[in-house]
């Protein structure tokens, strides 16, 4: 093993990163740093990303890449959206992160090189917003004679003063309400969409007219954020854009129902007619008003005296001739209509009388009751032959019984042997020395065979 004291990387990481920082070039100077944008995964906070030389020339082993990180804050001032294989330009310095042992640029600017980043970013915008379709939505009619008007602006700008002059000069009927918001700036965009949607919440508005004077791109830039396009196609109320100058087209431009060049165009655009043209308009309205109905009045008056002179006024009586006959023939045709559906129904009613008392429930009760008394009648008879003829056959059965009777014929001599309960019937069911019942007809008596004689022998037993 070497004798020299090995040192930690926690040693090592640290006199690398003292290397770095003070390096006047690399760390205590910011610079530009050009490359393609690549490992490029968008977050919500810290943006990390690494950038790559773009030229094709070189070969895969000489393209080098550094890691590179963009902190919220500074990501927050970026007016595009940053995709893979964008070549952009990024202002920072160069550290070394101790966790990883691994060196960084850390970036504090972004922009696109060739192209300005603002451009590339309205174009993102333009791109998303067009696939969501709040460009072709339809547009609402602007009002011609609107009642109140909502202005979105500066509170100081002279695009204030040359909306309300032009109004004034105008239409000085038309009620004006101010909404101040700020027109630049990063906090200007959602200043702006909440003064939009404020406007929406009031209501009662005919025309809202978002303005703003000329300036640069970025100075308009807040008219081209996502927020402010959003709230303008949300807004109930038709919306004229006056924002830049005429060469200038922003967000709100291309979303809102109308655009002007410039924020005294706006004003002539949402009171397109003066009151002066109103007040003639309504001049020559009245006297051709008055001119129809002097002609409405003239042909009533010649319709009147025509109807005067008609025969009717003068001999009204006769208007009511026609009718009375009318009525006379109709009562006429009515009584006979009268009597002829009197006699059928008369006619209907007899025949329904005869039917019901063809089914009257007593006739029918009637009938049912000497019916019954028949065949009770029926019932007794037949009964009362059943019954002797029923006699007459038990009257036999008991003679029979009794001729059958055993006790008859033990009466007349005759008696019936058993052993253990069974009948005797033949000599061969006992045998000498057997006990035996014999059963007379006024007792039993117990005997013991001593003899048994078959027809043609004899059978003795021991003694």
């Amino acid at each position: 093993m070497t004798e020299v004291e090995p040192i930690t990387v926690n040693q090592l990481t640290k006199y690398i990163r003292r290397k770095f920082q003070a390096d006047p070039y690399i760390y205590q100077t910011n610079f530009w740093l050009v490359g393609e944008l690549t490992d490029y995964r968008p977050s919500s906070r810290h943006q990390y990303f690494s950038l790559k030389d773009d030229n094709e020339e070189l070969s895969a082993r000489d393209q080098y890449k550094i890691s590179a990180v963009m902190f919220a804050n500074d990501f927050r001032k970026v007016k595009f959206q940053p995709e893979n294989g964008m070549k952009v330009l990024v202002y920072g310095h160069v550290d070394i992160y101790p966790n990883r042992g691994a060196y960084q640029f850390y970036v504090s600017q972004m922009e696109v090189q060739g192209i300005g980043s603002l451009q590339v970013a309205f174009q993102q915008m333009y791109e998303k917003l067009k696939k969501e379709g709040l460009f072709d939505q339809p547009k609402k009619v602007i009002r011609s004679f609107p009642q109140r008007v909502a202005i979105v602006t500066s509170n100081d700008a002279a695009v204030k003063h040359d909306i309300i002059t032009t109004f004034r000069r105008r239409n000085p009927l038309i009620q004006l309400v101010c909404y101040p918001t700020k027109v630049q700036g990063d906090d200007a965009a959602p200043m702006i969409a909440h003064q939009i949607r404020q406007v929406s919440a009031d209501g009662n508005y005919d025309t809202l007219i978002v303005a703003r004077g000329g300036g640069s791109r970025g100075d308009l830039w807040a008219f081209n954020s996502e927020e402010v396009g959003r709230a303008i196609a949300e807004c109930p109320i038709p919306v004229i854009s006056s924002v830049g100058h005429e060469v200038d087209t922003t967000i709100a431009d291309l979303v809102a129902d109308d655009r002007e060049a410039t924020p005294t165009s706006a004003a002539v655009r949402a009171s397109a007619w003066l009151l002066a043209d109103v007040k003639t308009e309504i001049q020559n309205v009245r006297q051709q008003l008055s001119h129809l109905m002097k002609l409405d009045i003239d042909h009533l008056q010649e319709r009147l005296t025509a109807l005067q002179k008609n025969y009717i006024f003068q001999e009204p009586t006769r208007i009511l001739q026609q009718p009375t006959e009318r009525l006379d023939d109709l009562k006429q045709q009515l009584m006979v209509s009268v009597r002829q559906r009197q006699h059928e129904k008369q006619q209907q009613l007899r025949l329904l009388t005869t039917q019901l008392h063809s089914f009257s429930p007593t006739d029918r009760f009637k009938r049912d009751r000497e019916r019954l008394q028949g065949l009770q009648q029926l019932l007794r008879t037949v009964g009362s032959r059943q019954i002797h003829q029923s006699q007459l056959e038990l009257t036999g059965l008991i003679n029979q019984l009794v001729t059958l009777d055993p006790e008859k014929v033990l009466a007349r001599g005759y008696s019936y042997v058993t052993q253990s309960n069974q009948v005797i019937k033949q000599v061969g069911q006992v045998k000498v020395a057997d006990r035996i019942t014999v059963h007379l007809v006024d007792g039993d008596v117990e005997a013991e065979i001593k003899q048994i004689k078959h027809k043609g022998a004899t059978q003795h037993g021991n003694n």
